[in-house]
């Protein structure tokens, strides 16, 4: 008896809760059409939808209202009772996919690996899961400071995070 309850709970509760996999289908049509690319997608318990996405020229207030209205297009709030927050992947946030690394080819970012190291370079490339960065280093020789910069190859699988620099002029 208790485990039939909860069989009809969790259906009950399935049934209810928004499907996150219908969700990406749909809103990934639409920003592909737009040019972008999905960065991430979650939806709450709450039936709260958190979505960001990207592009390599950048996210602008249309590109936001175009998803958002595709999405309400697609799902009834009258039936699926949910809350839709759309935006652009953000300056400050955490890489979160491929795209992230190819779109800040040139730019400086600051990546922690998983040992804890700090690394700092602009990106010259990734390919094959494999991030190539080019790092400077201050040194002093005899009493001039001279740059020397090194490429350095990071396996994606030894990175936790990775961002953007931001320069403030």
């Amino acid at each position: 008896m208790i485990q039939e309850e909860a069989i009809s709970l969790f259906f009950f509760w399935y049934s209810v809760m928004i499907n996150a996999l219908k969700i990406k289908k749909i809103a990934e049509k639409r920003i592909n059409e737009i040019g972008g690319f999905l960065v991430d997608l979650k939806v709450s318990t709450s039936n709260v939808i958190s979505l960001s996405f990207d592009k390599m020229e950048g996210v602008n207030f249309d590109d936001c209202l175009k998803i958002t209205k595709f999405i309400e297009d697609n799902f009834d709030k009258d039936i699926e009772d949910y809350e839709l927050n759309v935006s652009s992947a953000g300056l400050v946030n955490p890489f979160k996919v491929e795209q992230q690394y190819i779109k800040n080819i040139g730019k400086v970012v600051s990546i922690l690996l998983i040992n804890g190291e700090r690394k700092s370079g602009k990106i010259l490339s990734y390919d094959n899961k494999k991030l190539k960065i080019e790092v400077q280093k201050n040194k002093k020789l005899k009493k001039k400071d001279n740059i020397v910069k090194h490429e350095i190859i990071i396996p994606e699988s030894d990175i936790k995070e990775t961002k953007l620099k931001i320069k403030w002029k």
